[in-house]
């Protein structure tokens, strides 16, 4: 009796071990689920926002815009504490250009009206971090919920939190001159818009070269519903910082200057193009085939131009040395590494959501071809500069 108590007793307990394990991993389940439908809600309303610019402004944002001047008089009305601001030019990403689209029409005034500063030298206010631009201003860098995937931990910055990115193209890589030497409206979505070489001592007039062609979504040969426009990106820097900036860059010292001069090579402010972007690398899986060498795009030249093998870091949910753990602990410190970890990234299971041009959102597997992700990251895929262009889209996103 006494021994069958005790195989009774050991039975019970096992299954409320078993009942306890199977709600402790449902109840998380249900949680993360709907994490991935809030995440994929806020991509649509930012998609449907850049849609809403295209139609109004007939093109899409760019990777890094201008949008103005602060040109007043060292004053800051938002704050009494913030005197003596130098004049300084307003360089802002893809995320301020669609603030008017997301309910944040005040803060797109702070970027857009002359007598507001985005540099400050108060704390009043607060102080941003290191990542979050210093001496950029809190009031135009606030943490708005619709840049913030819900189940991914935004690991950098203190203000301007941000886990989204744009289609930015083709990664300018200055180790492949021959892959970034124009800006192809076939490789991407987001191009650069203020691109200043140098200025005129006389004048204060910049000379603006290299600067993308606008693109709209009449563009966009291959499909609205192939084309990506936005994803989440755990290493995603500050939405409203234009790259790797701080408020020094942005001052303008000469009293009729009217530009500011960047260098050319890999500039601060181009790094835009990865900080808060996702871009495809001139990479391919069969990069070793000799079957394949008269087949890759010749980029223009005369003769193909043989890719690189894809890097597991530039894969979705990348990974340095394919180590899925280090994927929360890497770090955007400078445009090299921006460069390498400009792609889709989340803490969902699998894979990433994105939003397409047509508004759409899907769920993207991570171990997608990465032929079929330079498909859907690009516009015209016949016309653009990836290394296979044969490839055809499965049916799943031709719908």
């Amino acid at each position: 009796m006494a021994r069958s108590n005790l195989w009774n007793a050991v039975a019970a307990l096992a299954a409320a071990l078993v009942v306890m394990t199977l709600l402790s991993m449902s109840i998380p389940r249900q949680y993360i689920n709907t994490r991935v439908n809030q995440c994929a809600a806020r991509l649509k309303c930012i998609g449907l926002a850049t849609i809403q610019h295209d139609v109004g402004r007939a093109h899409l944002p760019g990777y890094i815009e201008d949008f103005g001047t602060y040109s007043g008089d060292g004053s800051d009305r938002t704050d009494p504490a913030n005197h003596g601001v130098p004049r300084h030019k307003k360089l802002g990403t893809w995320a301020v250009a669609l603030l008017p689209w997301l309910d944040a029409q005040p803060t797109y005034e702070h970027w857009t009206q002359d007598r507001y500063p985005v540099a400050t030298i108060s704390t009043a206010l607060g102080k941003l971090d290191e990542a979050s631009g210093t001496g950029l201003h809190p009031l135009a860098a606030p943490n708005l919920a619709i840049f913030q995937c819900p189940s991914n931990p935004v690991i950098r910055g203190n203000f301007g939190k941000n886990s989204m990115v744009y289609n930015n193209g083709l990664a300018r890589s200055p180790n492949q001159p021959l892959v970034g030497i124009s800006h192809n409206i076939n490789d991407g979505v987001g191009n650069s818009k203020y691109n200043v070489t140098k200025i005129n001592p006389a004048t204060g007039e910049g000379t603006h070269s290299s600067e993308g062609p606008n693109i709209g979504l009449d563009d966009f040969t291959d499909g609205k519903n192939c084309t990506i426009l936005f994803s989440e990106n755990i290493q995603a820097l500050p939405w409203h910082r234009a790259g790797l900036i701080h408020s020094v860059d942005l001052i303008m010292e000469a009293p009729h200057q009217k530009d500011v001069k960047f260098n050319l090579n890999m500039p601060q402010a181009f790094a835009a193009q990865y900080t808060q972007g996702m871009v495809w690398h001139y990479e391919d899986a069969e990069a070793a085939n000799p079957k394949l060498s008269h087949r890759w795009n010749k980029l223009g030249t005369t003769a193909p131009v043989t890719p690189k093998n894809v890097a597991p870091v530039h894969r979705i949910n990348g990974c340095l040395n394919g180590d899925k753990n280090s994927l929360f602990n890497l770090r955007i410190d400078d445009a090299v590494t921006a460069t390498d970890y400009a792609r889709p990234s989340s803490a969902h299971n699998t894979g990433v959501n994105v939003v397409f041009a047509d508004g759409s959102t899907r769920f993207i597997n991570e171990t997608i071809d990465y032929r079929v992700y330079q498909e859907l990251m690009t516009p015209c895929g016949k016309k653009s500069s990836i290394p296979f262009r044969q490839t055809i889209l499965s049916a799943e996103f031709r719908k």
